[in-house]
């Protein structure tokens, strides 16, 4: 069975499409990799040929999320999802530093299933916030349990859930790489980039403050993932993560690596209620109204 180990990259359609370009390029520090005929825009965060491609439309939303799969011939993964229902479809050179991609759509979202990318490694710059990588992405969707069970048949497993709101997934040692939430829409909640150490937030608060994007929310620690994190809204207000110390899972004990602000040892997956979270102070972790 198909097996995804990895987020690879985000698409985002935006009508500030150059307004998101100077964003990657000068704010977040990402590498410009190529630019198509269409008006598409690539970034690399340090290794990928991209990991965020921009590209103009009439409307914002996350129309592509790529997952890296263990290696497989295309063929193989469409008969993979074919046995789960759905209706994938392979397609060869349909972007840049990808030979071959299964196009699969789960509960609204479009999926990229890719078990090859073009690894060309540019490096990570010198200016701007340059996180180390691009770790979690939200989503939102009424069929947050099809999307679910879908996750978990291609590797993924539960690590922690919001109660009734939220469920927390990871496909390797992360506390999640995905965060599935269950509401009326299907979008994009938001997009989580990797910094290199909790001292990174300081200078990134007052970096970003200076580019006119003020912080949102934190830096603070988050509950399930044990996080710090910040937010803030891009130029097309896509709203945006910054964290660092998540939570290491060690799956052979159903565990995550003990760590001082742990409530509990040894720290299992867990349900955290509403009480808990608005105990902890972080409703923001929760808060549906960003968009």
């Amino acid at each position: 069975m198909t097996r995804a180990f990895q987020i690879a990259y985000v698409d985002l359609d935006t009508p500030a499409a150059e307004q998101e370009v100077a964003y990657y390029d000068r704010v977040l520090g990402a590498t410009p990799a190529e630019r198509g005929s269409d008006g598409r825009a690539y970034f690399s965060l340090g290794l990928d040929h991209h990991n965020i491609t921009i590209k103009p439309a009439p409307q914002k939303r996350l129309t592509a999320l790529g997952l890296r799969i263990e290696q497989e011939a295309a063929d193989e993964t469409v008969r993979s999802l074919r046995g789960l229902g759905l209706s994938p479809e392979k397609k060869s050179d349909a972007r840049p530093g990808v030979p071959a991609l299964v196009e699969v759509v789960v509960a609204g979202h479009t999926l990229h299933l890719l078990p090859e990318m073009a690894m060309p490694g540019p490096g990570f710059r010198t200016s701007g916030v340059v996180p180390t990588r691009l770790g979690h992405v939200a989503l939102i969707t009424p069929e947050a349990d099809k999307f679910v069970e879908f996750c978990s048949a291609i590797g993924f497993r539960t690590t922690d859930w919001f109660e009734g709101i939220a469920t927390f997934l990871t496909c390797n040692h992360d506390h999640h790489v995905l965060n599935v939430i269950g509401a009326p829409e299907t979008r994009l909640h938001h997009l989580a980039f990797e910094l290199r150490s909790r001292a990174a937030h300081h200078d990134v608060a007052d970096f970003l403050a200076k580019e006119n994007h003020p912080i949102l929310w934190g830096p603070s620690r988050h509950t399930a993932g044990h996080n710090l994190a910040s937010y803030h809204y891009d130029p097309s207000r896509f709203l945006i993560e910054l964290y660092s110390d998540m939570d290491v899972l060690v799956p052979e004990l159903n565990i995550f690596e003990p760590r001082p602000w742990h409530e509990a040892y040894p720290q299992r997956p867990r349900v955290w209620t509403i009480e808990q979270l608005t105990t902890w102070g972080t409703r923001f972790d929760f808060d549906l109204k960003t968009a």
